[in-house]
């Protein structure tokens, strides 16, 4: 079975909460590994040669969680193999904004241990910091996991 890790920086559960539907999602298919960025290093992913990365990334002060494009960009320094299919998705509380999302995209566009970023994001809208997320998101949870399963092959 490929290996997939999924990371997060959850500060009030909602990206972790997502993160863990989407592993129950994807685990008859893959061997799944989900942990918050606080306890792994980068070395533990790179050496574990996955298949696959998604990152779950919140969005901070109209940005990127800055730890977790910290977290990729050392991944990127100890990476001894490429790992071929990567994705992200963001949670937010804020009126939504494409340019929002676009340092996460950033970084891992331009990390050289990344041989394919999916083209396609899940953007997860929380009804307040802590949550929960709003109506509807259930739904495209559900389709982002159908994406992924389609980019992971």
């Amino acid at each position: 079975m490929k290996k997939i890790w999924i990371i997060h920086n959850s500060l009030h559960g909602n990206s972790e909460q997502i993160s863990k539907t989407i592993a129950e999602g994807l685990k008859t298919d893959y061997n799944v590994s989900l942990n918050h960025i606080k306890n792994l290093t980068p070395e533990d992913i790179s050496k574990d040669e996955p298949y696959g990365l998604i990152v779950a990334t919140r969005i901070l002060a109209f940005r990127s969680d800055f730890e977790m494009r910290g977290f990729i960009k050392n991944l990127d320094l100890v990476a001894t193999l490429p790992i071929p299919k990567v994705a992200y998705f963001s949670t937010h509380a804020l009126g939504w904004k494409n340019m929002f999302i676009k340092g996460m995209k950033k970084t891992l566009e331009k990390a050289s241990c990344f041989e394919e970023v999916c083209p396609e994001y899940l953007e997860a809208k929380m009804e307040k910091p802590e949550g929960p997320a709003i109506e509807g998101s259930d739904a495209k949870i559900r389709d982002y996991i159908a994406t992924l399963r389609n980019f992971l092959g």
